[in-house]
């Protein structure tokens, strides 16, 4: 048996099963999108447009690529190739994307994935939209899309119901797109003038860390840098401010790029088969477990014989149950799993 086949197979069933049941996202003004998409890398072709939702429709069941993404950007010429000056970008959505590293409890390659990247990447989520995005945006919680990216990150989308407030941010230059991830990240955190959100957070990583060290001089004044040189503990507290700084995984250029694509909701990631997974909301994100409710069920009832053959050992747990480079038998969404890492098997047969 063909693998490569099988694998297109079952993203052809997906996405069959994703257009008839009116879960695959139809992005707003489809018009002036631009896609893109690819098989075995993640954009093999950009500068795709489509003029309405069935003409879209009719090209994802026909092509079911591995990787489907829009464009954040409404475009007056989405097919030109170039910059956001070719393409004419008159207005953009604004997203974040978490994009989380191996923490120190994997145990496996920067490429892999496990329940403890991806309950960080949980976690960072949760702390973005708890500790700016409502508190210091003034955002309510409706205003903020979730999605799971089908690896081990987030998008983030700010949709404010407020059309006005979403008129004004969709058209942030990229100057004041920079200045809030700058703000998020800490990179214009000035310790001589310590605004209210920064001190809040910090005053509160500090009390989490040593509770013997004193924030009440910290509390009142925002001249943070000459108390700060007056404690005893002030390089822990310096320690406190960078840790706390660096608490979040952003990529930085999905918010700097005018022209920057994100994967279409509700299509499957290339690189795993899972579902890049909308949210209804930060409980449901507090619930989700992505290696069982990112998973498209049908999968797991097809099951293939395999022979891996790869040298690299490995362990992926998927809808409770593990598999190794040692297991024989795999469910379609292992199979989905190993080809997009590239691990060497043979498929031996299917039922």
């Amino acid at each position: 048996m063909n693998a490569f086949v099988e694998v297109q197979k079952l993203y052809k069933e997906y996405y069959k099963f994703a257009i008839k049941n009116n879960i695959l996202e139809v992005p707003e003004d489809i018009e002036h999108r631009e896609f893109g998409y690819g098989y075995l890398k993640k954009v093999d072709n950009r500068n795709l447009s489509f003029k309405n939702e069935r003409v879209y429709k009719d090209w994802v069941l026909k092509n079911s690529p591995m990787h489907l993404y829009k464009s954040l950007a409404y475009m007056l010429y989405p097919n030109n190739p170039g910059g956001a000056e070719k393409k004419g970008v008159f207005r953009r959505e604004l997203a974040f994307d978490i994009d989380v590293h191996k923490t120190n409890k994997c145990k496996h390659e920067d490429d892999w994935i496990c329940k403890y990247c991806l309950k960080e990447a949980k976690n960072q989520v949760i702390y973005l939209i708890e500790e700016f995005l409502i508190p210091d945006f003034g955002l309510n919680e409706e205003d903020i899309k979730i999605v799971f990216s089908g690896n081990r990150g987030y998008h983030i989308y700010i949709k404010p119901k407020n059309n006005k407030i979403r008129d004004i941010i969709e058209n942030y230059s990229k100057d004041d797109r920079k200045f809030l991830i700058n703000y998020i990240l800490g990179k214009n955190l000035n310790l001589n003038k310590v605004g209210s959100g920064w001190r809040r957070r910090l005053i509160k990583a500090i009390k989490e860390k040593d509770k013997r060290i004193s924030t009440k001089k910290l509390e009142k004044e925002k001249n943070w840098k000459k108390i700060i040189e007056n404690f005893k503990s002030k390089n822990k507290i310096y320690k406190i401010i960078e840790e706390t700084k660096n608490k979040l995984e952003l990529d930085e250029k999905v918010m700097d790029d005018d022209i920057r694509l994100l994967r279409v909701i509700n299509s499957l990631h290339g690189y795993t088969g899972f579902i890049v997974k909308s949210l209804d909301s930060l409980d449901d994100l507090k619930k989700f477990d992505p290696l069982k409710d990112a998973i498209f069920k049908n999968f797991e009832n097809k099951f293939y014989e395999v022979n891996i053959y790869d040298s690299r050992k490995f362990e992926i747990e998927i809808c409770g149950k593990k598999y190794t480079n040692k297991s024989k038998k795999i469910t379609g969404s292992v199979l989905l799993y190993l080809f997009g890492h590239n691990i060497k098997f043979e498929l031996l047969e299917s039922h």
